[in-house]
């Protein structure tokens, strides 16, 4: 080799070194860009998970209210159908009662079968509205009349015209009432 060929390669070297140089130096940026496209696409889909586990959440509770409803109030329209023949029933007794005729057949099988109705209605979570002196409350009680007598205080449930029933806390019936009101002078 002659000092030519060695100057000729050393500068042939030394432009590959550049070109090489200037490679390695694109090929970072376009690895430091690739990086920053790849953290971006992570917290995109960081942030796609977090919405969608939102989502997700927000149904399986909405499931769980349907769930919970149906499994306490599926009942509902069934009873409605069942409270006439009650009311029928308690109406006979208080008949049988106030005719001094409880012994007989008709008023022992009666409240047997009230008693078994009762016993149902516990069981599934209905409880009646029935009581006297309490305060009227619009979400339970129907007003029908009013009571001038005095014996209550004002705004008082005086007297029970037809018992109201809910099922788990959800009104079936408001209970028709009698309330009191105290006359101003």
């Amino acid at each position: 080799m002659n000092c030519n060929d060695i100057i000729g390669n050393s500068s042939s070297n030394v432009k590959n070194n550049t070109l090489l140089n200037k490679d390695v130096i694109i090929d970072k940026k376009l690895l430091k860009k690739s990086k920053l496209k790849l953290l971006n696409l992570k917290k995109d889909i960081l942030n796609t998970s977090l919405i969608y586990k939102d989502k997700v959440l927000k149904i399986k509770n909405r499931l769980q209210k349907k769930i919970y409803n149906t499994y306490n109030f599926f009942l509902e329209k069934d009873f409605l159908l069942v409270l006439p023949i009650i009311d029928s029933i308690e109406a006979t007794i208080n008949v049988l009662d106030n005719s001094n005729d409880n012994n007989s057949k008709i008023y022992v099988v009666l409240k047997d079968i009230q008693k078994k109705f009762l016993y149902v209605f516990k069981k599934y979570g209905i409880s009646i509205i029935n009581s006297i002196n309490t305060p009227f409350n619009p979400d339970f009680h129907q007003a029908i009349s009013i009571d001038f007598s005095g014996k209550y205080k004002n705004n008082f449930i005086s007297s029970i015209i037809q018992k109201g029933y809910s099922l788990n806390n959800r009104l079936l019936r408001p209970a028709l009432v009698s309330v009191s009101q105290i006359k101003k002078n």
